[in-house]
């Protein structure tokens, strides 16, 4: 045990117990910690965040190549309470916690852990991610529900597939630059998109292996959306859905009053994540069936974007959330709201062109980009050249679906940039496939919110909790 686990372990926890109750004091002032964030610039919003909570927030996302250009250097110049620096290792004796909200740095991250530093992040658990094949198996062997799939290795051979096949879903393992995940309902719909594929890999058409998985429908999508410590999740809980690459709307629940599919998926990863020394933002995505299946599509062992957008705004303890469970302590969420709303911004020109981004100071706090600077105090997304739109997101929160969907409608016009998207209209569709995974969101009866005050102050069990919240 470190000594602050064993610190805790003899203030807020009880003997062997690895959670913090909710509102428990937390012994350590992180005002007077160094937190350092390794990021591939889709994070840089979390340093933002927790520049409030630490007394100093180092930023480092990699730069180097044959010919490295100014680019990815500037990714977090100018950012007020958070320093970019351009190699993490001038500062290691400074940092006392190393945060890894991206998937690619697991050998890192347990090199670091083995040199007892604190950590947060997925270790080798991003394989269950970046690694498609291995990921399928494994969850198998697990008891999970897994959708069939073929590994097929060559455009050629996908071609030939897709032609025999109509409703695939056409994946990559590790490289998600190379391409993103498509659907194919039919070879002709997506005929143009393999052809335009074929001439951006060139050569490495003939060798580059796809996942392809069978359409699983009917179904509902849900998932879970949170973080796990080495196989344990807190008992608050966020569950949501996304219509892809345009919006979100979560609703905060308890992980007692998630769906059962979710759960089971999440109680049967528990053992895989605890082996890895999982200490990390998790979501699932899960296709729940009539015949009561939960087969799980894609796990995602990073920071979700969406929703960690809301995670920013939403929980207001995240810093410590991170900072003990990098000890391997679960630490419970403190939400801010019930609901929380996110749409995405998009704009196919800011791929490949320096795009400047505008809004009142009064909203920054509810504007999450990505890869971006400050340069004379205006925002910059600095070009990837990905063929990635998206360029951050607009979130909001409230008491209710409908306040938090109309708050983020009325944030998103205020945010301005050339060609520049806001699909707001998505925002009511989320809600309405929440609506039909949840049902539809009743007022708290008084015995309810008697039982929420109740089980925040610790004066009844979670079981008790759960008992009266799952009443209607």
């Amino acid at each position: 045990m470190t000594p602050l686990a064993a610190r805790l372990s003899m203030t807020a926890l009880r003997p062997n117990d690895t959670f913090v109750p909710l509102g428990e004091p937390m012994p350590d002032n992180l005002a007077t910690r160094t937190c350092l964030v390794w990021d591939n610039g889709l994070f840089l919003e979390i340093a933002v965040t927790l520049s409030k909570t630490f007394g100093r927030v180092l930023y480092y996302c990699p730069w180097t190549n044959g010919y490295p250009k100014s680019n990815a250097l500037l990714i977090g110049h100018g950012i007020p309470g958070v320093e970019r620096v351009r190699s993490p290792w001038p500062h290691f004796d400074e940092v006392d916690l190393w945060v890894f909200p991206d998937v690619y740095e697991g050998e890192t991250q347990e090199w670091l852990a083995r040199q007892g530093k604190r950590v947060w992040g997925c270790r080798m658990g991003a394989e269950l991610e970046i690694d498609r094949d291995l990921s399928k198996r494994q969850s198998k062997k697990l008891g999970i529900d897994i959708g069939p799939y073929k590994v097929i290795t060559g455009l050629d051979a996908l071609r030939t597939h897709l032609k025999a096949n109509d409703d695939q879903w056409v994946k990559i393992s590790w490289t998600r630059g190379d391409m993103e995940t498509f659907g194919a309902k039919s070879y002709a719909r997506v005929e143009p998109r393999l052809d335009e594929l074929e001439h951006s890999l060139g050569a490495k058409k003939k060798i580059m292996e796809f996942i392809v998985e069978e359409g699983i429908n009917p179904a509902i999508e849900t998932g879970y959306d949170g973080y796990c410590i080495d196989g344990k999740f807190p008992k608050g809980a966020m569950t949501g859905v996304e219509v892809k690459d345009e919006a979100y709307v979560m609703k905060i629940t308890t992980f007692a009053q998630l769906p059962d599919q979710v759960k089971s998926v999440n109680e049967k990863l528990s053992p895989a994540l605890k082996k890895y020394g999982y200490r990390g933002f998790i979501s699932t995505e899960v296709r729940c069936t009539e015949d009561g299946k939960a087969y799980l599509i894609d796990p995602c062992a990073r920071a979700g974007s969406p929703p960690n957008e809301l995670y920013q705004v939403m929980m207001s303890n995240m810093a410590e959330v991170m900072w003990y469970g990098a000890e391997g302590i679960v630490i419970e969420p403190e939400f801010r709201a019930k609901w929380g709303a996110e749409v995405l911004l998009i704009s196919d020109w800011a791929d490949q062109n320096w795009a400047q981004v505008s809004f009142p100071k009064s909203i920054r706090e509810h504007v999450k980009l990505r890869n971006f600077c400050i340069i004379e105090g205006e925002y910059y997304v600095i070009p990837q050249w990905t063929g990635s739109a998206e360029i951050g997101a607009v979130v909001a929160m409230g008491d209710t679906a409908d306040e938090a969907i109309e708050k983020c409608k009325a944030i998103a016009e205020k945010v301005e940039g050339h060609n520049l998207d806001k699909p707001t209209d998505a925002l009511d569709i989320a809600r309405e496939q929440l609506d039909e995974v949840l049902g539809p969101d009743k007022p708290l009866t008084k015995e309810q919110r008697q039982a929420e005050t109740l089980h925040k102050q610790g004066k009844i069990s979670d079981r008790q909790y759960d008992k009266i919240m799952a009443r209607g």
